[in-house]
């Protein structure tokens, strides 16, 4: 049955809760985002979208202002000048990285997330979070009381929402400050990312479409720094020279900072009817550009979910299932990182030739290169099937491509999903019961483009696949399809 309250309150209005708030409108759950910011931030911060991550947005129809707006990038550097990991080869509409500042990435997502009806809150700090039995609790510093059904941390690293669930954060910091800054290199081609490590330290160059760049330094001579002292130009200067021993003549710095990463990740997701998400649930080290990434997906996962609740559409175990998918893939996203990031800072003789054989003799094979432009873009990523004995393609993310109908037309797959609606794709002669819940759309096909697609898929609203069968009739896929609601 629908709980009391019907709203959903998100803590934190950066890239994972915006991209939440507007799933959850999408799903027909009210929403509000609390921040305590009190205007949106300016700072370029996160700046890589990933292969899947822009593919969520092409589910909701928003991938084209963020492709025009960003700069696509065809390779990864992991380390040593040359090391990359190349993403041309992606089975994906976007084999490539998108460069653009965090604060365009939330500026287009805040506008979606209002365009939905979402109600953002700025200048809004909560200080305590308690729940009942029917409702969650959050209390502000001015001393005013919010309630809602439901209510989702995305408050960051220091999340008060998670300290106040007393959920525990364990993992450690990583060693070294890291240097960050936006500017102009006129030295260096603004076509592609660029990756150099020397005995001197880490250098990290992603080029922004007005042809400025982000540039990472891991200068082995300031990595004692306080996270609290400025990065100048000078200082970042005399670093890039230290590192490369090339002059790449910067110029016009425009933004900067410094900061140590942490490795760390809650133990739990979920606290009864809190939830945690993005930051607030794991933090890392930056190798690989996974935070905004692994933290925007934790959106599309729960948004979905958290709507079927609030409409009293969930079975009983959907909710419980967030944490079941997401958290392993949190826990392989911190190993991924901190093995980069040992790799990359190596120096002692045994690890640098360690990183000297990785680098050079394995990166460069076919099936490394896949299995890592694979890993790292998110298109890798698999849940667990439901059923005891599941088709081959459960859990699975969704693929590209065109559907072709029965009637000769065509559709892209993609194009399909705008809605937030789990689609039932069937193969004539398979057919369907007509009694299937309306958050289900259902699509007749005769091909897709890939041999051998089974009779019935169904995939989620977050582009993954929920069931399929190759040989299904009505009763069947009544049967599947309703295990993925309630029956109220």
């Amino acid at each position: 049955m629908p709980v009391p309250s019907d709203e959903v309150i998100v803590v934190g209005a950066g890239p994972t809760g915006l991209a939440l708030a507007g799933e959850l409108a999408l799903a027909g759950a009210r929403c509000r985002v609390l921040e305590q910011r009190p205007a949106r931030s300016r700072d370029s911060r996160a700046i890589c979208l990933h292969a899947r991550s822009t593919e969520m947005l092409d589910l909701r129809g928003l991938s084209e202002r963020f492709v025009e707006a960003g700069l696509p990038v065809p390779s990864f550097p992991v380390g040593p000048k040359g090391a990359v990991i190349d993403f041309r080869r992606l089975d994906s509409d976007f084999p490539y990285l998108l460069d653009m500042p965090q604060s365009q990435i939330e500026e287009f997502l805040e506008r979606w997330a209002r365009e939905l009806g979402v109600r953002i809150v700025r200048g809004a700090r909560v200080t305590e979070v308690g729940q009942t039995p029917g409702e969650a609790l959050l209390t502000l510093e001015d001393g005013t009381i919010e309630r809602a059904a439901y209510v989702v941390g995305c408050d960051g690293l220091r999340s008060t929402v998670r300290q106040c669930l007393n959920v525990p954060f364990p993992g450690y910091p990583n060693p070294g400050s890291v240097a960050l800054a936006d500017l102009f290199l006129d030295g260096l081609p603004m076509t592609d990312a660029y990756g150099e490590i020397t005995d001197n330290g880490l250098l990290l160059v992603f080029p922004f479409r007005d042809g400025s760049c982000r540039v990472v330094l891991y200068d082995y001579a300031r990595a004692d720094m306080p996270v609290t002292e400025p990065v100048g130009f000078e200082e970042l200067r005399e670093s890039l020279l230290r590192i490369s021993g090339r002059d790449f003549a910067p110029r016009d710095m425009y933004w900067s900072s410094r900061y140590r990463s942490e490795s760390r990740q809650a133990p739990r997701y979920r606290v009864g009817r809190v939830f945690l998400a993005g930051d607030a649930a794991h933090t890392h080290s930056p190798a690989g550009a996974q935070g905004l990434n692994t933290g925007f997906q934790d959106a599309f996962n729960l948004g979905w979910k958290l709507g079927a609740a609030i409409r009293g559409r969930a079975p009983s175990w959907l909710l419980d299932s967030y944490h079941e998918e997401r958290h392993p893939v949190g826990a392989d996203v911190l190993r991924l990182t901190g093995r980069q990031f040992k790799l990359n800072t190596a120096r002692t003789p045994a690890r640098q030739l360690m990183r000297w054989a990785a680098y050079n003799l394995a990166l460069p094979l076919p099936p490394v290169q896949s299995l890592l432009a694979r890993t790292y873009s998110g298109v890798a990523i698999r849940y667990r099937p439901r059923n005891d004995t599941p088709h081959a393609l459960e859990g699975q993310r969704f693929p590209r491509g065109r559907l072709s109908r029965p009637d000769g037309t065509s559709t892209r797959l993609y194009d399909l999903f705008h809605d937030g609606r789990f689609v039932l794709f069937v193969r004539p002669p398979a057919a369907v019961p007509d009694d299937l819940p309306g958050d289900v759309r259902v699509v007749a096909y005769s091909g897709n483009g890939r041999p051998g697609w089974p009779a019935a898929v169904l995939v989620r609203p977050d582009g993954y696949v929920a069931w399929a069968s190759d040989t299904a009739g009505p009763a069947t896929v009544g049967q599947a399809v309703r295990g993925w609601f309630s029956a109220s």
